[in-house]
């Protein structure tokens, strides 16, 4: 009975720093994810700064190739 009532108390020992080990993993996760997310909008935003550079561009080799296909 001694043995069992021990084991237990490691086991519960055991559960609670592995528990203490994920809130940690948790927090870091958390942490993480907001990185991420402004990774995310950053890369947003440098996408919508090379659309509006560069359009102009596209529509003019548009009307370029609208031009040669009416001409063949």
């Amino acid at each position: 009975m001694g043995n069992e009532i021990r084991d237990m108390i490691a086991a519960v020992r055991k559960l609670r720093n592995q528990f203490g080990q994920l809130q940690n993993n948790v927090q870091q996760l958390q942490s993480s994810l907001t990185n991420v997310n402004r990774f995310i909008d950053d890369v947003n935003k440098d996408i919508a700064k090379w659309q509006f550079k560069s359009q102009p561009r596209l529509t003019r080799i548009q009307k370029l190739i609208d031009r040669l296909s009416e001409n063949k």
